[in-house]
């Protein structure tokens, strides 16, 4: 089984987590990249770090609440949450995809699609301190706005909706865009994820501001909004001439919340919701 190195520490501005917070998943991490076959190291390089922040901001902002994961595969997060003995509930549109991993956790996940109003009525909102959507938003492809106010019209007064989107303006993205004429992810790449992988890739990538009024615009209140970079971009490819380039993307997006990679939002239903 090839080694599984932890990811190192998450810059994550004005929220910081402890820099050495990643070394106690080592296990949850191995554990994983064994189960799967190998077939999660990929998606651990990319998402490890950001799933450990999110699993480490969850247990800290209602410690001991119950919590729902919408979207698990292929469940590091559940992985890392059991490490932090948190009590969470997953949704999957396809759970047979990862039955072993599902088995080692020993968990029940529900098969549904939570972009579907009749999907969503079977699930008892008001349950759950935290509602999780980390990297959901930017994959729906139907009714956004439907599916956001019924959340926050469904969900306890008192509880949060966290949710986790890349950033539009992350300006190794941005460069990349420019470079390939295109105005945001590969239309062939993302929706033929639908028959590849069996869920849709990225619809599109969101701004900071314009997220801000869609949640008010669909019954939330903005209790904080953070920009976070959990990896940072390669400077090779694309040739050396790029090289110059690639490094002033990575100093924009290290530097400055417009640019950088991520947009974490903890939100609560408005009053009027």
């Amino acid at each position: 089984m090839p080694h599984c190195p932890v990811p190192g520490p998450v810059y994550t501005g004005p929220m910081p987590v402890n820099a050495d917070a990643t070394q106690e998943f080592q296990a949850a991490i191995e554990r994983l990249s064994q189960v799967s076959g190998g077939n999660a190291l990929s998606y651990i390089a990319d998402h490890g770090r950001r799933c450990i922040d999110d699993a480490v901001r969850l247990s800290r902002m209602r410690p001991g609440g119950k919590i729902l994961n919408v979207g698990g595969r292929p469940y590091l997060f559940e992985y890392i949450a059991r490490e932090l003995e948190m009590d969470v509930d997953t949704l999957d549109l396809s759970p047979d995809r990862n039955p072993a991993e599902i088995a080692d956790l020993g968990i029940d996940v529900r098969a549904l699609d939570f972009e579907k109003p009749e999907d969503r009525a079977k699930i008892d909102l008001e349950a759950y301190d935290i509602i999780c959507l980390a990297e959901i938003i930017e994959h729906m492809r139907h009714d956004l706005v439907g599916t956001f106010r019924d959340l926050s019209h469904r969900m306890r007064r008192d509880a949060l909706a966290y949710v986790t989107t890349p950033n539009f303006y992350y300006a190794p993205a941005i460069l990349k865009t420019l470079s390939s004429g295109r105005s945001g992810p590969s239309l062939v790449r993302e929706w033929g994820k639908l028959e590849r992988v069996g869920h849709m890739g990225h619809v599109r990538e969101y701004a900071r501001s314009e997220l801000r009024d869609f949640f008010r615009f669909t019954g939330f209140d903005i209790q904080s909004s953070v920009v976070r970079n959990s990896r940072f971009s390669p400077l090779r490819g694309g040739g050396l001439a790029q090289m110059p380039v690639r490094a002033v993307a990575r100093f924009l997006s290290g530097r400055f919340d417009l640019f950088g990679q991520e947009l974490i939002f903890i939100l609560a239903p408005a009053d009027s919701a």
